[in-house]
């Protein structure tokens, strides 16, 4: 082809203050590009070609990726040319476990309860907070609360005399910090018939006392069937409003793809919705939930969920997973090989019996679902390993990509099986650094385990895929915080002590992390994760050069320009450019900082004890 002449240069306006665009043609109209980008660092995370000058842009998709003299070549008059001035460009990134209405049904939920403060630890102050909540509402038939910090009472469980002692008349229930717990008083017990007689239900527990009475304080599945019930729901409008603000929000700090855990219909409505109206700005892979602990929603209503499944699927929304849970959380109920150092038990496992699990995996792997499985013990990981094991022998192939999500604990003997198998590690939530919660479960755990924490250089050094997710908005961080840490463990807020160093990777791996392997755990790696011709046209334009930078400056990157489907849906110089911006211009409260309702998401802001 024709190298085509610059005819005339002329600013079209600038999309942000660091970038000119100008306008040329070319003899060839069938390879004009819509939008070329140049004179940039572009990482590809193509392992053909690294790096690049420039890409070229037609209907979405990249149509050429190379040196700025070959993409010139494609100039039309027509043509878009953004000069990149030496910024650093690389794919958009991904993000394979959120629970997206975390983020925005605080605005409306919070209104319908109490939520305590992340950082109140006296106990008399908590029971005041909810004893005037109960006072100001006086007409509400059952109080609802949350965030209850369970490490300030004894033996980190609360029972019902913290409520009792200031409602003894009226039908309260309150949810945990960490959602998986929920504890009743005395009224709500009654109504809800639990008594010593009561067993424990497959995967959860009753909390009881010297004499076998239910103390009010109930675990996992217990929590599902008798706290969650009571939670607050939002209207479907609200869904979609809050929905198109939580991914402007992710678009701002570079995530063009998302999975969605435990997806119901309302989501799922809410991004069809958003799609046919061309404002789905991100790619979503729903995974449906199954079984799940905290699950109020009864089953015969999931399984006609997940029959529907294909009337939401698209080109931007990928339908084929499912979601449930083998154990709790590492450190307390996480099902572990040997027992906990301090507490001795094993752990909650949700399926008891290895062969209900396996039952369950073949069953989803058969239909072409992908099972994320909540695991961060490690004899709940190496449980869906032998499940995926199982289905292959049986079926003599594994039809779809499961993850272990979390995974906080693998066994080393465990390890080369991730490869063998197909199995990705997800690594979320953002604790393979210096924490609190760390600090908490460090004495449970014992040092082998904590020195296999989140063992990502050990996965790496196997040959497994893993990915690095957020489990946001709880305990919520940033995408360049989550990166930082990979390769530091250390904490991204000037932390000098690293959480097992050996297994930290390098800067190249955690970008692969959380773009073409992320990509390939949503079944969209032909379509996304690298940058190359005939994919998707997702990038981000960053303000530093993550490979020029001390790794312990990568949290503080700011995205400049967010380009999906070859659109910016995001410009820094133009706004909103950050949460509180982004709330005033779509007229909702979103909750990645904790300030209106997930008192988790605070963990982010807290100067973290060191280890």
């Amino acid at each position: 082809m024709n190298r085509s002449v610059a005819i005339s240069l002329a600013v079209l306006g600038s999309i942000t203050m660091l970038f000119n665009i100008t306008t040329a043609q070319t003899s060839n109209p069938s390879e004009v590009a819509d939008t070329i980008y140049m004179n940039g660092k572009i990482y590809t995370v193509n392992e053909d070609q690294p790096w690049t000058e420039a890409v070229a842009i037609k209907n979405g998709k990249f149509i050429a990726v190379g040196s700025n003299a070959t993409i010139e070549t494609y100039k039309g008059s027509e043509t878009k040319i953004v000069d990149l001035e030496g910024k650093f460009v690389m794919p958009g990134l991904h993000d394979t476990h959120v629970h997206l209405e975390q983020a925005y049904i605080a605005d409306t939920v919070g209104k319908q309860m109490l939520t305590f403060p992340g950082d109140e630890t006296d106990i008399n102050k908590l029971q005041s907070l909810l004893k005037e909540y109960a006072d100001t509402n006086p007409d509400l038939e059952i109080l609802v609360a949350q965030g209850l910090p369970q490490d300030v009472f004894p033996n980190s469980a609360p029972t019902k005399a913290f409520i009792d002692e200031v409602i003894p008349d009226r039908p309260v229930m309150i949810l945990s910090d960490t959602e998986h717990e929920g504890l009743l008083n005395t009224k709500l017990l009654e109504i809800e018939g639990i008594t010593k007689e009561t067993p424990n239900p497959d995967g959860g527990e009753i909390d009881r006392d010297e004499k076998g009475e239910p103390t009010g304080y109930l675990r996992e599945t217990a929590a599902g069937m008798w706290a969650w019930k009571y939670y607050p729901t939002i209207p479907q409008e609200q869904h979609k409003k809050g929905l198109k603000a939580t991914i402007a929000y992710l678009n701002s700090i570079g995530v063009t793809s998302v999975k969605q855990q435990h997806a119901k219909t309302p989501i799922a409505e809410a991004a069809q919705s958003l799609e046919k109206d061309g404002e789905l700005h991100a790619r979503i892979a729903l995974s449906w939930t199954w079984k799940g602990p905290l699950e109020p929603m009864l089953l015969a209503e999931q399984e006609e969920m997940i029959a529907q499944r294909g009337r939401f699927s698209s080109d931007m929304i990928k339908t084929e997973f499912v979601k449930l849970s083998i154990d709790g959380n590492a450190g307390t109920t996480g099902y572990v090989l040997e027992p906990y150092l301090i507490s001795k038990s094993r752990g909650v496992p949700v399926f008891p019996n290895d062969n209900d699990l396996f039952a369950e995996v073949e069953k989803f792997d058969r239909m072409g679902l992908g099972v994320s499985a909540h695991a961060t013990g490690d004899a709940a990981n190496r449980q869906l390993l032998d499940a995926v094991e199982a289905t292959k022998e049986k079926n003599g192939v594994v039809n779809a990509r499961h993850q272990l999500a979390h995974a906080s604990l693998i066994h080393p003997d465990d390890y080369p099986r991730l490869k063998e198998l197909d199995v990705s590690a997800e690594f979320s939530p953002v604790v393979w650094f210096p924490t609190p919660y760390m600090d908490g479960v460090a004495g449970e755990l014992g040092e082998d385990r904590r020195n296999r924490w989140y063992p990502m250089k050990s996965l790496l050094d196997h040959g497994a895929r893993f990915v690095i997710a957020s489990d946001g908005p709880l305990m919520w961080q940033d995408t360049f915080s989550r990166l930082e840490g990979a390769i530091t463990r250390k904490a991204p807020d000037g932390g000098e002590v690293a959480l097992t160093p050996q297994e930290a990777i390098d800067l190249p791996a955690a970008i692969k992390a959380m773009t073409i392997d992320s990509a390939y755990l949503m079944s969209q790696e032909e379509e996304v994760g690298t940058i190359e011709s005939g994919k998707r046209a997702d990038i981000i334009v960053l303000d530093k050069n993550l490979f020029e930078i001390p790794p312990e400056e990568i949290h503080s990157t700011k995205v400049l320009i967010t380009v999906f489907d070859g659109e910016v849906v995001y410009d820094s110089a133009k706004g909103p450019a950050n949460e509180e911006s982004i709330e005033s211009e779509y007229g909702i409260v979103l909750d990645f900082s904790g300030e209106n309702g997930y008192p988790g998401c605070e963990w982010h802001q807290l100067n973290h004890p060191r280890l």
